[in-house]
Parts: structure tokens; C-alpha cells; sequence
């Protein structure tokens, strides 16, 4: 699903220039993915888009993980994903999109590098674009280390 997404920005700078889903579908076939990851992943995407904020995310300090999450999300990635909030590239909000994002990866071992990328991903989807040229950076300079 990932690798969907990715392709999706990539292609499409902004997401409201993206084509209608079929020929997204069409577009995405055609490079090589197949039927069920594309559709899984555009659900994902549609459903993202689609959502009203929820009001409880807003009062949100802190995150518990459900035990799920721990055994998928490990501790870089929690780490990751407290960092991302604590210089404000993330709300709570997207935060729990990353997360649901994270989650529908299914099969992979979850990285800090897949938990930017999400990030990157959501952001972009939700059409929060003040933090692209950094979040591009840092992801695509591979910069280990960060501001603190």
C-alpha cells in the first residue's frame, strides 16, 4: 500500500489534481500494481479525504497504543511518531491517520522511515502543505540525526 502512495505523490503534487478514481485505478495497473493493493490503498486515501475532524483529537495529549500497535509500531516508530508531534508537523488527528496507515501496511516489518513517509503522505492528502520541503528532506536526504 505504501509503495501506491508514494507513487501517488509523487505523480500528483497537490491531491485535489489527482484524476478521478478510475483513472487512478487505471493509471496505477498500468504501472504495475495489482488490483487488490490499489484498491486498498484508494479506499484508504478516499476515507482519509472524506472524514470529518473529530472534536475528542483536538483535547489529545498523549497517545496510549493499543497492544496491537506495540507489537506492529516498535519503539523507533513511537518514537518517530512523538517526535513528529512534539515539533508540530503533526496534529493529533493526522497523528491517528499515520497510525491507521501504519496499521493497513500489511506483511511489512514498520520502520521510522515508513512512519515519515505516512506522515509525508497524510499530510499531503489532507492537503497540509507547510511542511513538505522539510519532511522532503529529511526523507529523501536520509538525514539521520535531527533538531532537537
Amino acid at each position: 500500500m505504501l509503495d501506491i502512495l508514494v507513487y501517488l505523490y509523487e505523480s500528483f503534487r497537490m491531491a485535489e489534481l489527482a484524476p478521478d478514481r478510475d483513472a487512478l485505478e487505471k493509471r496505477l495497473f498500468a504501472a504495475g500494481f495489482e488490483e487488490a493493493d490499489i484498491n486498498t490503498a484508494l479506499d484508504w486515501v478516499a476515507h482519509l479525504t472524506d472524514s470529518a475532524t473529530h472534536p475528542a483529537l483536538a483535547q489529545a495529549h498523549h497517545r496510549h497504543y493499543a497492544a496491537e500497535e506495540i507489537e506492529r509500531l516498535n519503539a523507533a516508530c513511537r518514537d518517530e511518531l512523538a517526535w513528529l508531534e512534539s515539533a508540530e508537523i503533526l496534529d493529533p488527528e493526522s497523528r491517528e491517520w499515520v497510525i491507521s496507515g501504519l496499521m493497513a501496511l500489511a506483511g511489512e516489518d514498520i520502520e521510522p522511515e515508513h512512519v515519515r513517509w505516512m506522515t509525508l503522505i497524510v499530510l499531503w492528502s489532507r492537503g497540509v502543505i507547510e511542511h513538505f520541503t522539510h519532511l522532503e528532506d529529511m526523507l529523501l536526504n536520509h538525514e539521520p540525526g535531527r533538531l532537537h
